[in-house]
């Protein structure tokens, strides 16, 4: 190499050096009875900080590369090569604590506010580690997800500039969600995941629900085959009696399969939406004045028998008396409490049954 060729390669070296030296430099910190103490710097120089030392990175990789070119050894350079920050996020107890190596506390408490750490863990502070922002703040969009959807132990850490995602998840369902989250956040992550074991008292509690879920449609079905078969017998009835008694019962039944009697909560008074449905019952008996109708409450077997009975029967009362206040005559119409005792589907273990809670109409006719 000719003499000229050499003095370029180490003006160009000095250069680097030069600019290597005042990017390190530690212009935050000074020294008071040897202890250090952070400088307040103004909005504008943090705005900095956040991308200075992903710039500091880049320029020490690019005088590594000129002194190696001109023959020296770069890690016998004059002042230490700057290295990534390194740390680990661990789930315990269901928060995150925060082991790693860094610059000072300073560093330490800009990366707890952006990634939102729950518990300061144990810290190593070496001058050289500078933090790299635009992944840091990659990596923020994905800390929500590491607290919800892994178990306790799961880590999700920095090592050398890489991220490394190790744990199992909560359910197996968070793994689609997961996936997406880190396509949207462009993260490159190492990830060691276990979806959740299940055991065999597991797989036997499933097939437990299983059944359970398919008896609940059997009886479902079974439900509806009995009122099917329950107003098949009462038409089989009915369709003794005369044509007008017919034609009533048939729109009273109509009426109530759209638009079933109902009560308010814990009280035996008619619903709103339920008048208007009485009121159309009333205008079919008083187009007929021959025509008597039975009021039936029911109910499901939940709780006392006696109550249940006493229940039924003033909610019949209800009916009765909102049909005597649109001009139907009292005596004309008959209100009976059933209690429990006549069912048209079986009730669950609470002794509940929506298909049971009901009230029902039997129209008649004077003779």
């Amino acid at each position: 190499m000719s003499l000229g060729k050499k003095i370029l390669f180490l003006f160009i070296a000095l250069i680097i050096l030069i600019i290597y030296t005042i990017s390190t430099f530690n212009y935050k910190t000074i020294s008071n009875d040897n202890q250090m103490q952070n400088i307040n710097t103004d909005n504008k120089n943090l705005m900095f900080d956040e991308y200075e030392d992903s710039f500091v990175v880049k320029i020490s990789k690019f005088k590594n590369s000129i002194l190696e070119k001109l023959g020296f050894n770069p890690k016998n350079g004059i002042n230490k090569n700057k290295k990534p920050i390194d740390f680990e996020l661990i789930k315990s107890d269901g928060i995150v604590l925060m082991n790693g190596t860094f610059k000072n506390e300073l560093q330490v408490k800009s990366i707890v506010d952006l990634l939102n750490i729950n518990r300061n863990g144990n810290y190593i502070f070496e001058e050289n580690r500078v933090k790299d922002a635009v992944l840091l703040n990659k990596l923020s969009l994905l800390i929500d997800s590491f607290k919800e959807f892994f178990v306790d132990g799961s880590k999700l850490s920095i090592e050398d500039g890489k991220i490394l995602l190790k744990g199992e998840l909560e359910d197996s369902n968070f793994k689609p969600l997961l996936n997406s989250i880190i396509l949207k956040s462009k993260l490159n992550i190492i990830m060691d995941i276990k979806e959740p074991f299940k055991s065999n008292t597991d797989k036997v509690i499933d097939n437990i629900s299983e059944e359970i879920k398919n008896e609940s449609i059997e009886l479902n079905i079974e439900s509806e085959d009995k009122l099917n078969k329950a107003e098949n017998t009462r038409t089989e009835v009915i369709d003794t009696r005369s044509k007008t008694v017919i034609i009533a019962q048939n729109s009273i039944n109509e009426l109530t399969s759209d638009n079933k009697i109902t009560f308010k909560r814990r009280s035996t008074n008619i619903t709103e939406e339920s008048k208007s449905t009485i009121t159309e019952i009333a205008n079919i008996l008083l187009a007929n004045s021959k025509l008597n109708v039975e009021v039936g409450g029911h109910t499901d077997s939940r709780g006392r028998a006696s109550l249940n009975k006493r229940i039924s029967q003033d909610r019949a009362n209800s009916v009765k008396n909102a049909l005597v206040t649109l001009g139907v005559d009292p005596k004309r119409i008959k209100a009976v409490g059933y209690g429990e005792d006549f069912p048209i589907a079986k009730d669950d273990a609470d002794g509940l049954s929506e298909i049971n809670r009901r009230v029902e109409f039997i129209v008649g006719e004077e003779k």
